[in-house]
């Protein structure tokens, strides 16, 4: 499957997703709402709110690999069999939570290293050479590498889903069909990345016209509604998108290896 037909497909099934969506944008909400006393310049300058905000954020990490795992086991059930239920999401929330939990372990401690490792190179090119050159140099390097990182490891999760594998299993096969298939994968994530970023920018502007004319606090919680419901319903689209397009290039793996010989 190509990357418009997999966008196409992400916004085709969005629509029978939507109580997927709807329980997305509760949870977005509802920890918006909790977050908000702790937001801004008071809360960012207050160093005893500083626990409260990680705890909140910890429960709100732990919460979402539950709905991930609840909602990619949905999308994967619509996607080949036009239907599903919510009973199952609380069964797929439950089946790879550990699984997801562990793959994002393992990210973060790949990402810590990959941080390290261009710290201290950083930090050697400036030391030799600290110019508007080199910082610049480091700068495009960087963001080259963070996109790199990004497309390899847009899979594994999927592989979790589809594939029932343990999540070292999922990055090895994850990176390796990203390998593969690097530049396709790179332009489903650039153009899923503009659509968002287009779709955001004209919803935020009407709800800020709307903020605007409502008193602050009011006003901020219709800007945490509509981004809220923008982001979980983009959320979908993304996953559904990403999955399908997933599905369509092992498919094509497999058809290309052939049946093995006896």
């Amino acid at each position: 499957m190509g990357i418009v037909q997999s966008i196409g497909k992400g916004f085709s099934l969005s629509t029978k997703l939507l109580v997927i969506a709807l329980i997305f944008f509760i949870f977005n909400f509802v920890m918006g709402l909790m977050m908000l006393p702790f937001t801004g310049p008071t809360g960012a300058t207050n160093p005893q709110l500083m626990p409260v905000t990680l705890l909140l954020s910890l429960i709100s990490v732990l919460i979402f690999i539950f709905l991930q795992g609840g909602a990619l086991g949905a999308i994967r059930d619509m996607i080949k069999n036009n239907s599903f239920s919510l009973s199952s999401f609380v069964a797929n929330g439950k089946k790879y939570y550990l699984r997801i939990l562990g793959l994002f372990a393992i990210i973060l401690l790949l990402a810590l290293a990959l941080i390290i490792i261009i710290a201290l190179i950083s930090g050697g090119l400036l030391a030799v050479a600290n110019n508007a050159f080199t910082r610049s140099l480091l700068t495009a390097i960087i963001i080259v590498i963070s996109v790199c990182a990004v497309i390899l490891l847009l899979f594994p999760i999927y592989s979790i889903i589809l594939e029932d594998k343990g999540p070292i299993a999922a990055i090895k096969k994850g990176i390796q069909v990203s390998m593969q298939n690097f530049w396709k994968a790179m332009g489903l994530f650039l153009l899923l990345l503009l659509i968002a970023f287009v779709l955001a920018f004209l919803v935020g502007v009407v709800g800020a016209l709307l903020a605007g004319a409502l008193p602050l606090k009011v006003g901020q919680a219709v800007m945490l509604f509509v981004n809220s419901a923008l982001q979980s319903y983009l959320s979908v689209v993304m996953m559904t998108a990403f999955m399908s397009f997933y599905l369509g290039l092992c498919s094509k793996e497999n058809v290309s290896e052939g049946p093995t010989p006896a």
